[in-house]
């Protein structure tokens, strides 16, 4: 297995061009892929086209026979638009099938060498075309090769966590894979309500069974690297715990840069690279290693997309970042990049703090109103007992073994035995006890044993022989003066489901804390089994009855939750 991620590019990269006037320009490959190979790094995958079997994961057979068509050398020059394809984003051009299906491909080999363990990682610079829909181009994407590769990683049964760094939406990716609960889409891209493609909003969270597995974090223009960072920073692993993907693909696109002409965020290469070190590590503590990066947008190409690739190069190498860039790469590129409107280059990889600009009240507006924007973002995507567990300093999600390492039930277990219930365990027989998997959400046995220290929640538990068959967690709500409890979470493995169990655990919970204490529960999409997901409306009903029988007074979600997630529910107790 290589030590180093595969580099995707080839000569066909090249042919992916709208023209020498449209911002997606192939010269970026000029000084990018120079730069990486500076750094040590050397192509090892040349794209050749997909097939149409390939592009046929994603894509309709009528949408590539539309490209095919546009992509002809005598296309009259003013033939109709059709599907997406025409004058502005998405201009056609001779070979564009060809130039797309090669981009296709590139992501879509590079994960077929990561399903036979060829490879760990693979970094596609040129990839990253996440607005092409199944039957429509957009964006100045074509065919959607992330998407595809992520179908091509369902097709082997993994689980896939896609994480979208550009400043875009990535609508496409979502859009395409958006009734499919194996895949977790995360894009983190400046709101549309002020850019390209107008979608993205935290409401945007899926629906029927895979509902939850849609997360969007749209943030104010102007939005600079330290917001932008701890949002990614934070939800990210989060998200990782609580799906346990069995592989990750990303997009990497370098237009939230500062000095990037068709947006408004102030993000540095900086920021940038502790982004993709973060992906590289959730990779490693989640799926085995399993990593294919995309490049994505970026239209600062001397200045800002070379630095940005060689982040993503070296996250993955697991090379420290050079202090300066090399002054050969530097003295190779001035001139053009001079001829091409692009001031001085950069001397070092990493960028001054703010890329150097003074701060100001209306960046710290966007930066307060971009957090609050994360912030329910999190409340709606991550499970209760999770936010609970980092913003208490619990637990945080990259501590811990790999996955595969976590403690299991044994097959040995009775899966007819009747459990034995226990409430408020002790230390020693909390240590005791072996946590069967899937207990709350997607955490491996080894998170959830680090979380529940019976030191600081309240727990009650079915037990099977030393196996924790079901659960009910708690701790106190943090409310100055009203002495509450905050329901952080009720779980039942899956051979103990449909006993009943559940209804046990709470009422034995909470009726031991007597009928003066007042309790509270917040029921959001992110309350579900990732593994053996059900239809939203039926987590909802069986969690309004399960509260209901239990005492609880249960309503509609109000506020922001509410309006972002209009089927989550609150329920209280007092």
């Amino acid at each position: 297995m290589w030590d180093v991620p595969l580099l995707v590019f080839g000569p066909r990269s090249l042919t992916y061009d709208f023209g020498p006037s449209h911002p997606l320009t192939p010269r970026r490959f000029g000084p990018g892929i120079d730069l990486l190979r500076a750094l040590g790094a050397e192509p090892g995958l040349a794209p050749e086209p997909a097939t149409d079997d390939d592009l046929l994961l994603c894509h309709t057979p009528r949408y590539l026979a539309t490209v095919r068509r546009f992509s002809e050398m005598d296309l009259d020059p003013w033939a109709e638009a059709e599907a997406g394809i025409g004058p502005g984003d998405d201009p056609p051009f001779a070979g564009m099938h060809e130039a797309a299906a090669s981009v296709a491909a590139g992501s879509l080999r590079a994960i077929e060498a990561i399903l036979r363990g060829e490879i760990q990682h693979a970094f596609h610079p040129g990839g990253g075309l996440h607005h092409a829909m199944s039957g429509r181009a957009s964006g100045f994407c074509v065919y959607n090769d992330p998407a595809i590769a992520i179908a091509r990683a369902r097709q082997s049964g993994l689980r896939v966590l896609y994480v979208d760094l550009d400043v875009h939406h990535g609508d496409g990716v979502e859009a395409i894979h958006a009734a499919d609960p194996g895949v977790l889409t995360v894009s983190f891209h400046e709101s549309g309500r002020y850019l390209f493609p107008g979608t993205g909003p935290v409401s945007e969270i899926g629906a029927g069974d895979a509902a939850g597995s849609i997360v969007n974090v749209p943030l104010e223009p102007g939005t600079g690297e330290t917001a932008w960072l701890d949002a990614v920073s934070t939800i990210v692993p989060e998200l990782a715990a609580s799906f346990a993907p069995d592989i990750i693909v990303s997009q990497h696109g370098c237009d939230t840069h500062a000095w990037d002409p068709l947006a408004h965020l102030l993000v540095t290469t900086t920021a940038m690279g502790s982004a993709a070190r973060l992906v590289d590590a959730i990779a490693h503590r989640w799926a085995g290693g399993r990593w294919v990066a995309t490049g994505g947008g970026g239209y600062g190409v001397y200045r800002v997309v070379p630095r940005a690739w060689a982040h993503v190069w070296l996250a993955g190498a697991h090379h420290e970042v050079p202090d300066r860039l090399p002054a050969e790469w530097r003295e190779r590129w001035a001139a053009e990049s001079a001829r091409y409107g692009d001031p001085a280059l950069p001397d070092a990889f990493d960028d001054e703090p703010n890329a150097g600009l003074p701060p100001s009240p209306t960046q710290t507006a966007a930066e307060e109103r971009s957090r609050q924007t994360a912030e329910l973002a999190r409340w709606v995507a991550v499970p209760r007992l999770v936010r609970e567990a980092v913003d208490r300093g619990w637990w945080t999600p990259l501590d811990g073994p790999v996955r595969g390492a976590a403690s299991a039930v044994e097959s040995t277990v009775d899966v007819g035995a009747t459990p034995t219930i226990l409430d408020r365990p002790d230390q020693v027989t909390f240590d005791r006890l072996e946590f069967a998997p899937r207990l709350v959400s997607g955490l491996d046995p080894d998170s959830l044993r680090s979380i529940l220290d019976p030191s600081r929640v309240a727990l009650t538990i079915a037990v099977v022989g030393a196996h924790a068959v079901g659960l009910v967690a708690s701790a106190g709500s943090g409310t100055e003066g009203n002495g509450g409890r905050s329901l952080l979470a009720v779980g039942v493995s899956p051979d103990w489901r449909r006993q009943r169990l559940a209804t046990e655990l709470l009422a034995r919970h909470v009726g031991g804390f007597g009928p003066a204490i007042p309790w509270t529960a917040t029921i959001t999409a992110a309350e579900r089994d990732p593994f053996e997901p059900l239809d939203r409306r039926l987590r909802a009903t069986i969690a309004r009855w399960l509260l209901e029988r239990c005492g609880f007074v249960v309503e509609p979600a109000g506020g922001e939750i509410g309006r972002a997630d209009p089927s989550a529910i609150e329920a209280t107790q007092r």
